[in-house]
């Protein structure tokens, strides 16, 4: 429900160093007043984002939707009857790609009702973020993230990711950095899944994997916990998996980008070769944490390892199943050395991919390149 030229109309627009302002006057007539409340009107808080919303569409001459309301102190009662006239000032506008971020008070004279920092999304952004919600709730898609000691970056990892989705598994993998109390804050909206000592990504995916498969999902896309990733990518997995249903899609990270640890870089084109010789497939980024998993077409399949390593093992194991692979390119986002927190131990987690990379390479021989032969050659028998 549009309150502008019904609730409120404005009187006066006025421009300052400081930013910009409205003078409005509030209908005490209005059917609101009637339900809150007879006789002592007041006006509501809602109303009162709501009018400040509108105020910001007529100004960016672009509709919006409120996001989320980052700080807002209601400080006086508005009654239309004594005080029908209010001064609504803008100080802060700062806009972005996917909306605008404002600082807003409401006052008349040396009275200060009201006021507020919301973030405002813009409406296209907005719909096309409800569009995807409906894709991966019809495609049975949810989002599982193993998380260990990366507090710091795990409330924007999970308020970016909610934009898109309510189906999030988040696997707290002993954390001791207070974690829990930021996972606290959203048990409403996601599962939580919580267990101690520390035992590794992948026994964290294994578990995150199971809870999926329990409640009904046919896939599950992972993501880091420690900021890396952007939930500004899923909409990309979503359209990969309508062109390409029942695939593993794997975000491919840009390894030549500012501040990729070189030895990030080194260790990636290590185990892309060593994939290539193990499936005979070459993909760009066979570390990524960023992927799609089809758990349908997975049938259980889970990684024997419990670290690092289990995510390599996954995808040498799916391609062996004939399990379509398609890269993706996703953005990645590292700061930089010093501030950068990982759990990757260079020695001891090196020596058991390159262990796992030896005996896969036997598999390979073994098994492997045997299995996908037979695969293929009954999956033409059976078209014919």
């Amino acid at each position: 429900m549009k309150l502008i030229d019904d609730f409120f109309y404005i009187r006066q627009t006025h421009e300052s160093e400081s930013g910009f302002g409205y003078t409005i006057v509030l209908n005490k007539d209005h059917f609101i007043y009637r339900a809150h409340f007879p006789g002592n009107p007041i006006t509501p808080g809602v109303c009162i984002i709501q009018l400040c919303k509108e105020l910001m569409e007529r100004r960016l001459e672009r509709p919006l939707f409120v996001r989320r309301a980052l700080n807002v102190k209601f400080l006086s009662v508005i009654n239309p009857e004594v005080c029908d006239t209010l001064q609504v000032n803008f100080s802060k506008v700062s806009t972005a790609e996917d909306g605008c971020r404002i600082t807003v008070s409401i006052c008349r004279d040396d009275t200060q009702f009201a006021r507020a920092s919301l973030f405002l999304q813009w409406r296209e952004v907005q719909d096309s973020r409800l569009a995807i919600r409906d894709l991966m709730e019809r495609a049975g898609v949810c989002v599982v993230i193993p998380t260990y000691n990366n507090n710091a970056f795990l409330g924007g990892v999970l308020d970016g990711v909610l934009q898109y989705t309510s189906s999030v598994i988040v696997v707290n993998d002993g954390s001791t950095d207070g974690t829990e109390e930021t996972l606290n804050r959203y048990r409403q909206h996601i599962k939580i899944i919580s267990y101690s000592p520390n035992r590794g990504k992948g026994h964290a995916l294994r578990r995150g994997f199971d809870e999926a498969e329990k409640s009904g999902y046919s896939y599950a896309l992972t993501m880091d916990s420690d900021g890396q990733h952007d939930a500004c990518d899923i909409p990309e997995f979503v359209e990969a998996l309508r062109t390409h249903p029942g695939s593993m899609i794997i975000g491919s990270r840009n390894l030549k980008q500012k501040n990729m640890p070189e030895k990030n870089t080194f260790a990636n084109r290590f185990s892309n070769f060593w994939f290539t010789v193990q499936t005979g497939i070459r993909l760009p980024d066979t570390q990524t944490g960023f992927r799609l998993y089809p758990l349908a077409r997975m049938k259980g399949m889970r990684a024997c390892t419990s670290r690092y390593e289990a995510e390599l093992e996954l995808l040498v194991r799916l391609a062996w199943r004939n399990i379509p692979l398609h890269p993706i390119p996703v953005h990645v986002n590292y700061l930089p050395e010093g501030q950068r927190v990982t759990h990757f131990r260079p020695g001891i987690d090196f020596i058991r991919i390159s262990i796992l990379n030896m005996l896969f390479v036997f598999g390979a021989i073994l098994y492997g390149y045997p299995s996908r032969l037979i695969r293929r050659l009954h999956f033409k028998r059976s078209r014919r």
